[in-house]
């Protein structure tokens, strides 16, 4: 399967959070967490359409002003979901600043917290100096967050410490693998066209409507969506990542992780402390690397890929790093293991 998303943590994995990920057939990209963004190029930013927080430590949430600076002059509607409680506080991020010179700007930042079934929307329009609008009810059901005919997003609390700390999914609606081969036995030009006839295909386009191709020799030809789908594409279960950070080491945030992140091609996932550092994990409300590892392998997640490591490892990137991959591919026995929750 080629890659329909390509995620980058920004700051690497001491830095602050924030995991972009650029969908490879749409001018659009996602934000996970928003630690500082000055890494981040403006025209990397300005794809962002949604911002995925999950929870408001200062590391997780930093950026937001930069990345609001960099959208004010647009007409962009960008959405922040968020734990409860996230549109108070960004309500009074935006409160610290005057607006008094914004009354014709066209941008609106809508915030969406998560809830047990039902969240709650606010509205906050540059237009009218970020005050916040009505409330709304928000349908979170079964934890979807975001949805476009191309993925969706779904979120699952973890607890860290006494607060909420969400993970992500993010999920390709349907894989739609095109066969070059097959274009050239056709005889079909390549072109902008097959991401259409993606689009189409996804949202259940009737089978018979026609989609004007272009031909290898000249010329355009009329076909139906699914004499298309036959002759050069077939379809598979999309592409699928998982984000999970901040996290206490306990046995029901691991099984909620596992759940979540179930056959996931990747899963992003702190690895804050070595497992020798168990304690120190505990007090701190974070995962070890060697239970990062672990729960990618119950998980059965393709790649595994751990960040938010304690600066105590600077020095030693590569402990981390190693401890984490070992538990994933099983070559560290749980036998004897002291359990998470065991004091």
């Amino acid at each position: 399967m080629r890659s329909v998303f390509y995620p980058q943590l920004i700051n690497g994995p001491f830095g602050d959070p924030a995991l972009y990920v650029r969908h490879a057939h749409h001018r659009e990209a996602l934000l996970f967490d928003c630690g500082d963004l000055h890494l981040l190029p403006p025209g990397c930013r300005n794809r962002i359409g949604a911002v995925f927080i999950s929870h408001a430590h200062i590391d997780h949430l930093i950026g937001f002003d930069s990345l609001l600076r960099g959208f004010l002059y647009s007409d962009h509607t960008l959405f922040l979901y968020g734990p409860p409680g996230i549109i108070d506080r960004i309500g009074h991020r935006l409160a610290g600043y005057t607006w008094n010179l914004f009354d014709d700007l066209a941008f609106t930042l809508v915030v969406r917290e998560w809830g047990e079934g039902a969240g709650k929307e606010v509205r906050f329009e540059a237009a009218r100096a970020f005050a916040a609008g009505e409330p709304t009810a928000f349908d979170c059901t079964g934890g979807l967050l975001h949805q476009t005919p191309h993925y969706q997003v779904r979120a699952v609390p973890l607890a860290h410490g006494d607060i909420t700390s969400l993970a992500f999914s993010l999920e390709e609606s349907l894989h739609i693998a095109i066969h070059k081969n097959a274009l050239e036995r056709e005889g079909l030009l390549p072109g902008p066209w097959l991401t259409r006839f993606k689009d189409l295909w996804r949202q259940g386009t009737d089978k018979e409507a026609l989609l004007e191709v272009p031909l290898a020799s000249g010329g355009t030809l009329h076909v139906s969506l699914g004499q298309l789908h036959r002759a050069i594409a077939h379809s598979e279960q999309g592409m699928k990542i998982a984000y999970a950070t901040d996290a206490s080491p306990s046995e029901e945030n691991m099984q909620t992780i596992i759940t979540l992140a179930r056959q996931a091609h990747l899963l992003v996932i702190e690895a804050v402390f070595a497992h020798t550092d168990l304690d120190r994990a505990r007090q701190r409300n974070h995962l070890t690397a060697r239970l990062s590892g672990e729960i990618a392998r119950a998980a059965e997640a393709r790649k595994l890929l751990v960040f938010h490591h304690s600066p105590r490892y600077l020095h030693g990137e590569e402990l981390l790093l190693n401890e984490a991959m070992a538990a994933f591919s099983g070559l560290n026995t749980t036998e004897g293991r002291q359990d998470p929750e065991t004091p």
